[in-house]
């Protein structure tokens, strides 16, 4: 029996509303990965696209109104917007439209598919976009306010003549290696972490170094890096939302990293999850998942960002928080407060 085949009966209970859960968690489920499952779908409320996203996003903006959706393994971000005001530089993409705010990167953009399944409120209708291991980077949903006529066109225009239901994806990659402790040069990484003017240049600090964001923190330690109790987004949450303070919150994966601005309002704890349910705006986040959170702070001209940052499992990060600010003006000390309020491990073992 192919994969797709012994897929189609899950897929048929995820068309018809049917199944429990995420369709990436039961894809793992059954030994496959999200984009098998939705390519088994092929016939049955999945189409395949072909699309040069580079191409084409701009014709995303005719779209008018949708609900996008970025996700990793332990949280999903979710927003209601218009795509408007992007911009593509080689392989990268930003849109930077207010409520739809994103970076891509294009290379991890290629499988895209139409889906339509059925959940308690009606048919649901998504251009879904996966990488080469079969994993979900980004998904867009219509809405009752998005241009319909946009919509049908930019589906007719990319539907692919192969429409096959088996799909080929990699396997996944290989961590990269790392430097073993002894090895780092921990003064010279104090040194440049405390020389940064761009927080954007604290990706190709960590790469020159050889350590992983987790590795980098504990070994610089503080005033830069402390490590916090990993239910910080749960009493982080309430509180910025008590207090009605406008924060940042980035959820991404290796293709989209999509970020909320603005204040939050509703914070819903349900079954393990801690969520945010407002009306463009909603975050699911799974406690079990998030096994880390750090306090992090980055010089850049001048001043310092603090950030909240919170790790899986495997140590990716998966949510990075900190206050919406004006680039020509300090933090806001409430943040700041808020921030450094968080517990310490140990400090919480000793209460």
């Amino acid at each position: 029996m192919s994969l797709s085949s012994s897929l189609a009966p899950l897929w048929a209970d995820i068309a018809a509303g049917t199944a429990q859960g995420y369709a990436r968690d039961l894809a793992a489920d059954a030994g496959a990965t999200e984009a098998q499952l939705v390519a088994a779908g092929i016939g049955n409320g999945a189409t395949r696209l072909d699309i040069d996203w580079i191409s084409a996003l701009p014709r995303l903006e005719d779209l008018g109104e949708v609900k996008i959706i970025t996700r990793n393994d332990a949280i999903v971000h979710e927003k209601v917007g218009s795509f408007g005001k992007m911009s593509i530089m080689q392989s990268t993409g930003l849109v930077l439209n207010g409520m739809v705010d994103l970076r891509i990167f294009f290379a991890h953009w290629q499988h895209t598919f139409v889906v339509t399944t059925t959940s308690s409120r009606g048919p649901r209708t998504g251009i879904q976009i996966f990488d080469l291991y079969g994993n979900a980077v980004h998904k867009i949903y219509r809405t009752a306010n998005t241009n319909g006529d946009a919509w049908d066109a930019f589906i007719r225009d990319f539907t692919a003549a192969d429409q096959s239901p088996e799909l080929a994806v990699l396997a996944p990659a290989q961590a990269p290696l790392l430097r073993a402790d002894a090895d780092v040069d921990v003064d010279g990484l104090r040194a440049r972490w405390a020389a940064l003017k761009d927080v954007h240049h604290f990706h190709d600090m960590l790469k020159d170094s050889g350590v992983s964001r987790i590795q980098a923190m504990r070994l610089v330690g503080e005033p830069w890096a402390r490590e916090v109790t990993s239910d910080a987004l749960d009493l982080l949450l309430p509180q910025a939302a008590d207090s009605a303070l406008p924060i940042m919150i980035f959820v991404g994966n290796p293709g989209c990293i999509q970020i909320h601005t603005g204040p939050v309002s509703k914070i819903v704890d349900h079954k393990g999850w801690i969520n945010i349910m407002d009306p463009s705006f909603t975050l699911h986040a799974k406690r079990s998942d998030i096994t880390s959170a750090w306090v992090v702070r980055k010089p850049m001209h001048g001043t310092t960002i603090t950030t909240v940052e919170l790790y899986d499992r495997q140590g990716e990060n998966c949510a990075i928080l900190c206050a919406q600010r004006d680039p020509s003006a300090s933090e806001r000390p409430e943040w700041t407060a808020l921030a450094s309020s968080l517990p310490s491990p140990k400090t919480a073992a000793a209460a």
